[in-house]
C-alpha cells in the first residue's frame, strides 16, 4: 500500500471513530449531560467497578487531571460515585450508580444499533475480515 493510500485509510478510521461517537450522542436523548469522551469510563467501570481514578486514567489512557474533570462531571450529573479507599485515604475510588448503569444499558443499545446499520449489506464473512484486519491494525499500532 503506498502513502496516499495509508493516510486515506487512517482519515477514513479517523473519520468512522467520530461519526460513531457522534451519532452514540446523538441516541442518548435520555442522558443529555452525559458527554461523548464519557462512555469509555462507564464501560470501563462496568468491567471493574471501584477503581481507583489513577487506574482509570491509566486504563483509558488519559491524563490522571483528565479523567478528574470527567469523573467531577459524571458525578454531578449522577453517573458515578467518588468514595475514600478504606486502605488508603488518599485515594478515591469510583463507583457506577443506578443512572450510570441506565445509561451503559442505553450506550449498548445505541452501539448495538450503530453496529447493525454500519455493517448494512455486508455479508458475515466481509464482517469477520473487517473485524480481523482492524485487530491486527490495533495490534501493530499498540507494538510500535
Amino acid at each position: 500500500m503506498n502513502s496516499a493510500q495509508n493516510e486515506r485509510l487512517l482519515a477514513q478510521l479517523s473519520e468512522l471513530v467520530k461519526l460513531q461517537r457522534y451519532k452514540v450522542h446523538e441516541k442518548l436523548v435520555n442522558h443529555p449531560e452525559l458527554y461523548p469522551g464519557q462512555p469509555p469510563l462507564l464501560f470501563q467501570l462496568d468491567r471493574e467497578d471501584g477503581q481507583t481514578q489513577k487506574s482509570l486514567a491509566e486504563q483509558l489512557r488519559r491524563a490522571p487531571a483528565t479523567v478528574t474533570v470527567m469523573l467531577k462531571r459524571m458525578e454531578t450529573a449522577g453517573y458515578v460515585r467518588r468514595e475514600a479507599d478504606p486502605n488508603d485515604l488518599r485515594s478515591l475510588r469510583v463507583y457506577l450508580t443506578d443512572q450510570g448503569r441506565a445509561a451503559l444499558k442505553d450506550l449498548r443499545e445505541a452501539f448495538q444499533a450503530l453496529e447493525l446499520q454500519a455493517q448494512e449489506g455486508f455479508t458475515p464473512e466481509e464482517t469477520q475480515l473487517m473485524s480481523a484486519l482492524a485487530q491486527r491494525m490495533i495490534q501493530n499500532l499498540r507494538e510500535s
